[in-house]
């Protein structure tokens, strides 16, 4: 439950519009606080996060008004708030949170994502790592695949170099993750190389904040100080 911490989450809203925005919320919230790893309070505080985004964008046409925060929008805040800067992966991260054609997501994905980045376990991060490489949704990463994932990740020293580069480090990296020597990476050979050694974790690629820009936006928030 909510106490003194979460009474006035925002000083710079006004205090009637809060207290009517935490009262229309408070059924979405108290769902989201039985399946999220955040409490009642930190979901307030991220709400009013996302409500202040929404206003920021809203805007009218033919005569509706469209309200929510864009693709756009949660993109520039994963770049500033949470550095995460690999381009080549955002569109893949976004259809694997919100794979819908509308240019907006829901409170709902917005507080789920956050919650995966900031206090998924290891296994929601394998899950979700995995279906940002897999994007054929194949559940094997073939040799052209990570070709392509390892290559559009590495900061290119040109052409034939940087390719047999990548090449050279798709030697190293199947033979350690291809557990059943089938020549492609399954789920289950990613998922057991990384609980055998998480920091192969976001080997093709960053999906997820590192510990120290999730540690620092956590404290804007929370009321439990997080651990490093």
């Amino acid at each position: 439950m909510a106490g003194d911490y979460g009474d006035w989450l925002d000083a710079s809203m006004d205090i009637m519009e809060e207290t009517r925005f935490k009262k229309r919320h408070k059924p979405l919230i108290q769902r989201l606080e039985k399946k999220l790893h955040f409490d009642y309070v930190e979901l307030e505080a991220l709400s009013i996060m996302y409500y202040k985004l929404e206003k920021e964008n809203e805007h009218h046409g033919q005569g509706k008004r469209e309200r929510g925060v864009t693709k756009i929008q949660f993109r520039d805040m994963l770049h500033c708030a949470l550095d995460m800067t690999d381009d080549n992966l955002m569109d893949r991260m976004f259809l694997a949170v919100d794979k819908g054609p509308s240019p907006f997501i829901t409170m709902e994905t917005w507080a789920t994502t956050l919650s995966l980045f900031l206090r998924g376990t290891l296994e929601e991060k394998i899950n979700f790592c995995f279906t940002v490489y897999d994007i054929m949704g194949e559940g094997v990463l073939a040799r052209d695949n990570i070709f392509h994932l390892l290559r559009g990740s590495m900061v290119s020293q040109g052409g034939e170099d940087a390719d047999e580069s990548v090449k050279d480090m798709i030697e190293v990296i199947t033979k350690k993750m291809d557990l059943d020597r089938d020549g492609k990476i399954s789920f289950n050979d990613y998922k057991q190389s990384v609980l055998k050694n998480p920091m192969l974790l976001e080997v093709f690629g960053q999906c997820l904040p590192s510990r120290m820009a999730a540690y620092s936006f956590l404290t804007t928030f929370t009321h439990t100080p997080p651990t490093l």
